[in-house]
């Protein structure tokens, strides 16, 4: 099989398995893409593609330039997040550009991921930059263990060009409710939105990952470590009317058209 097939078979092959698995199968087909945006694993972009006869198609991208540095579980927890935009494109109420409301974050607590804006416990469950956790016996670890033990999935590519990984994976496991009572009052504080969920999932510890890297699992040297670059200005959104502005790290800026702050990108 040529490369380029064999990249992109593997992602598709994923897709299809989570479909199943997670979403009952009811997700469209969507187009896949490697694209290196800064800063971001993956994205979902909804009807960016459209074909002669005016049909159209979702644009899912995967960013390769941190995979080497990442194991196979984070990579495919990336595809599912990027899933549930597809499934709220599709079957929801999505939020403004880039938002992340409740209604995304109920659907990933539902297969299997705990939303977070710190990518750890106790952070926000919606937000406008969103990362995820895993919990320790919800759907889609079990998805992913069927998908890797059982089918023998592995990615065939790898961008030997890595920058470090984005986060480390946490996998969240239940503990004695009575051991943790200061904590989920904390995290019930700050998230209002979640109110029927069981309060032993919310407090996880940290599970070393057994599994290796691509980058551990290739030949020595083999893999090219790119530093990150230090950002000398950030980028800044009205998500009122998508006015950008660019600026030093750290402004407090408003959009007098809107009345509505500035957020960074």
């Amino acid at each position: 099989m040529h490369p380029t097939s064999e990249l992109y078979e593997s992602l598709q092959t994923a897709y299809e398995h989570f479909n199943k698995e997670l979403f009952g199968s009811h997700l469209v087909k969507v187009i896949f893409t490697v694209q290196r945006q800064k800063g971001v694993m993956g994205y979902f972009a909804p009807e960016r593609w459209g074909n002669l006869k005016g049909v159209k198609c979702h644009e899912i991208a995967i960013n390769p330039s941190y995979i080497a540095n990442a194991r196979l579980i984070e990579v495919m927890q990336t595809l599912v997040h990027e899933m549930v935009h597809c499934w709220q494109h599709c079957f929801g109420n999505p939020g403004r550009t880039y938002y992340h409301n409740k209604e995304w974050a109920n659907k990933m607590i539902e297969i299997g991921l705990m939303p977070s804006s710190t990518g750890e416990p106790g952070g926000k469950i919606t937000g406008q930059h969103m990362s995820d956790y895993i919990i320790k016996g919800g759907r889609f670890l079990s998805a992913f263990e069927k998908l890797e033990k059982k089918k023998k999935f592995q990615l065939q590519w790898i961008d030997r060009k890595s920058l470090p990984r984005l986060f480390e994976p946490i996998i969240a496991d239940p503990q004695k409710p009575e051991d943790n009572k200061p904590a989920v009052i904390a995290f019930l504080a700050n998230n209002p939105e979640i109110k029927d969920f069981d309060e032993e999932k919310l407090i996880p510890y940290e599970i070393k990952q057994q599994e290796s890297s691509f980058s551990e699992l290739m030949p020595e040297d083999f893999i090219i470590e790119q530093a990150a670059k230090k950002k000398t200005r950030q980028r800044y959104i009205c998500y009122s009317c998508d006015t950008k502005v660019y600026g030093k790290p750290n402004l407090n800026i408003r959009c007098e058209d809107c009345n509505q702050l500035f957020e960074s990108d």
